[in-house]
């Protein structure tokens, strides 16, 4: 039987996506009828709100604030009204494909995982032509590869948009980045709880429409000086 997705909540963080945004949720219906679908606008200066609230569906929860806040804030506020026992997080962009929902949380399914994070990185994957700056690659493998030695565990891919947990564990982990960094955050803290994290391959093909959120300089530089601290956090709170 195909997973129709009853036990899932699907967040989407949107920042003046309102072209993007029907497509995204039509497509997420389509693939997990039965998941709830959370809209999160991180402050919008455009029609997204609006946009998201004309398709209307009883499995659709539209939230809103302002002013912009950070994309780690806006899938915080997902975590913590969505009401399912597991939940995906998904671009509003569509660049990682909604249809592949099932296989992101499949191993969570199967009882293997707590957390999945899905990467372009590994056997499996495919990225569309030209969808990936040498720039973008260089941060990715910056951040991912600072976060799996602050790990001890082998990171490809932590700044793909496209994850699912446990809603108890996510809640556990309570990860506080407003920024960017709150992908990281989640495995170095999951982690150091003990949880299972899995990677798993995905099929992306880009933003299709608008300009991208993400600012190399933040995720090369800023990100792991980020991590560094919480770390160093983390490790005085074993010792004292």
């Amino acid at each position: 039987m195909a997973y129709n997705g009853n036990n899932l909540s699907v967040i989407i963080a949107a920042y003046n996506e309102e072209n993007n945004i029907p497509d995204t949720i039509k497509r997420i219906q389509k693939t997990v009828p039965k998941a709830e679908i959370l809209v999160v606008d991180d402050g919008s200066k455009d029609n997204t709100v609006n946009t998201a609230r004309s398709l209307k569906s009883k499995n659709l929860k539209v939230i809103s604030y302002k002013p912009n806040k950070g994309k780690g804030y806006a899938i915080r506020v997902g975590t913590n009204n969505a009401i399912k026992n597991i939940q995906a997080q998904i671009d509003a962009d569509s660049q990682f494909p909604p249809e592949e929902i099932p296989r992101l949380v499949k191993p969570i399914l199967d009882k293997k995982a707590d957390v999945v994070f899905a990467s372009r990185f590994i056997g499996g994957s495919t990225i569309q032509r030209g969808s990936l700056t040498r720039m973008r690659r260089l941060a990715n493998f910056v951040v991912s590869g600072f976060t799996s030695v602050l790990c001890g565990k082998r990171f490809t891919d932590v700044n793909a948009g496209f994850k699912a947990w446990k809603s108890d564990v996510i809640k556990d982990i309570d990860f506080q980045c407003n920024h960017f960094a709150y992908e990281p955050e989640i495995a170095i803290k999951g982690i150091e709880k003990g949880y299972k994290f899995v990677e798993v391959p995905v099929n992306y093909k880009g933003r299709q429409i608008g300009i991208t959120n993400v600012k190399l300089l933040r995720d090369g530089i800023i990100i792991p000086l980020y991590l560094l601290k919480l770390k160093l956090s983390l490790m005085r709170k074993r010792l004292f």
